[in-house]
This record gives C-alpha cells, sequence and structure tokens, in this order.
C-alpha cells in the first residue's frame, strides 16, 4: 500500500469514528433539547411577556423580581445551605471514598451498597423521615434530645438551624451514589503507580492524599458543581418542612419556592420565568468559572 493509500485509509477511519460518535450522542442531544435548551428557551421568552394580558413587558418582570424583598433573604438562606452542603459533601464524600479504598473489596462493596440505599428512596419521603427523626416526640433519639432540652420539633430544628437541616438531609440523601461513582474512579487508578508509591515507603495516609487523590481530582470538581447546581434548587425540603406541625410556615424560604409562589399562587408565570432564568444563569456561570479555572476539560 502506498503513502497516498495509507493516508487515505487513515482519514476515512477516522471520518467513520466521528460519525460513529455523533450517532452514540443523538439520542443525549435530542434529550438534552427536549428537557434542557427548549425549556429554558421557552422560560426565557415567556420572562419578557406579561402573562395576564400577554403582552410583551420588557424587563419588567426581572424588576418585580429584585425589587421583591423577600428574593435577598430566599438567596441568603439558599447560599448559607449550598456553602454548607457542598463543604460537606466534598469532604465526608471524599474521605469515606478514601478510607474504604484502602480495606478489602468485598466488604467495601456492602458497605458502599449501604451508603447507596438512602439515595434510592425518593427525597420527599426521606424529608418525613427526617421530620419524624428530629421530633422529640417520637424520635428514636428523643432521650438525647430531651437531655437538651429540646421538646417539640421547633426546638430542635431552630436550635440547629434550618440550613443545617437542609444540609443533613441532602447529604445522607446523596452521598452514598458520590460514593459509589468515587469506588468506579479509585477502582481505575494503575496498580503499578500506587505500588510503586507503596516501594517507595508511602504509608496509607501519603497514599490516599498524594497519589489518589490528585488522580480523582477531576470526580472531586464534577461533584462539587453538580452539587451546587443542585443545591441552588432546593425545594422538596422547606416546602415539606412548611407542612410539618410547628411554627415553619415559610413557604418563601428559597428561590424555588419563590418561582412556585409566582407562578401557581399570584399566576404571574412571567416572574416566575425571570426567577427561574436568572437561577439557571446563575448556576451555569459559577459552573463555567470553575471549569475554566481548573481546566476540567484540559488532558495532560
Amino acid at each position: 500500500m502506498s503513502q497516498i493509500d495509507r493516508e487515505r485509509a487513515e482519514k476515512s477511519a477516522r471520518l467513520r469514528n466521528i460519525g460513529y460518535s455523533y450517532i452514540f450522542l443523538l439520542p443525549y442531544l435530542i434529550l438534552l433539547a427536549m428537557f434542557g435548551i427548549i425549556p429554558i428557551s421557552y422560560a426565557f421568552g415567556l420572562s419578557f411577556i406579561d402573562t395576564i394580558d400577554y403582552v410583551f413587558y420588557g424587563v419588567k418582570n426581572y424588576d418585580f423580581v429584585f425589587a421583591d424583598f423577600r428574593i435577598m433573604r430566599s438567596l441568603t438562606n439558599v447560599l448559607t445551605f449550598v456553602v454548607f452542603w457542598v463543604t460537606l459533601t466534598v469532604l465526608g464524600v471524599v474521605t469515606l471514598s478514601l478510607m474504604l479504598d484502602n480495606i478489602g473489596k468485598r466488604i467495601a462493596g456492602t458497605l458502599r451498597t449501604l451508603y447507596f440505599l438512602p439515595g434510592a428512596v425518593s427525597s420527599s419521603a426521606l424529608v418525613v423521615l427526617w421530620i419524624f427523626v428530629l421530633d422529640p416526640a417520637v424520635s428514636p433519639f428523643q432521650g438525647i434530645m430531651h437531655f437538651f432540652g429540646w421538646e417539640t420539633l421547633a426546638d430542635t430544628v431552630f436550635t440547629i438551624g434550618m440550613p443545617a437541616v437542609f444540609m443533613l438531609m441532602a447529604f445522607f440523601t446523596g452521598a452514598g451514589g458520590w460514593i459509589v461513582v468515587f469506588g468506579g474512579a479509585l477502582s481505575g487508578i494503575s496498580t503499578e503507580v500506587v505500588e510503586a508509591a507503596r516501594v517507595d515507603g508511602a504509608n496509607r495516609a501519603q497514599l490516599a492524599l498524594r497519589i489518589k487523590l490528585p488522580l480523582i481530582w477531576r470526580s472531586v470538581i464534577l461533584m462539587g458543581i453538580l452539587s451546587f447546581a443542585t443545591g441552588m434548587q432546593i425545594f422538596v425540603e422547606p416546602q415539606l418542612m412548611s407542612m410539618a406541625r410547628g411554627p415553619f410556615t415559610m413557604p418563601d424560604w428559597s428561590l424555588n419556592q419563590m418561582a412556585y409562589q409566582y407562578a401557581f399562587q399570584m399566576g404571574d408565570f412571567g416572574a416566575s420565568a425571570a426567577l427561574s432564568t436568572l437561577l439557571v444563569a446563575f448556576s451555569i456561570s459559577i459552573a463555567l468559572v470553575v471549569v475554566f479555572k481548573t481546566k476540567f476539560y484540559n488532558i495532560s
């Protein structure tokens, strides 16, 4: 085969591989368009419409959102929760994953399964379960709660703090899934690299912090980005807590609750779309900053 024929064959193979790649991507791109791009674009367009009279409204919906005194309070609540939750999730999941990677595979696999089980239950059911756990009247930990002087659900929740309560709910819901993901990432580390570090005298802590953790940093960044995006959309936890017995009337605790109020209690879908668009734009902007600052997609 001549050099020209060889180059043609290689080019044809590359084009074929690219074509196969697009074929495999097509189902995801279709779903992304249906449930991501199109809804966001529709909401963005709706945010400039007066949905009561259905006339062009300019940026008045955005002015209305920014003028609502509850927005800043809701934003503060959500950001406080997100900072606590992302910090706990990153530290907790990384620590547990590295520890599990140092024990027997069978035991580690069993523990990962146990950690994952809470995430298999819907978040609404877990919130109800947590309400019972936090209520000194019915909690299995009521002895400890009475020791601290907590007699009602309100005593427990207000002492711990609402963001901290939601942080614990969210952590035990989502941490198990990420521990499974990190288990896969750690299993992909070359055994030769680990053995070479052991030969050089590295102990388990040094292996975890200096060898394994730097090799899975992209998984850590991905977890942080997705946890941040999920946390900014918190809705189920405060909404269901509002229905619990006690002084928990907080229909505007989170930004998503505010958007829900605008749409389904005030009938102002334009304002709801404006707030939703701002929330999406903020989350995407933070994610892009993290991605580019960490050079997440660079292959070195």
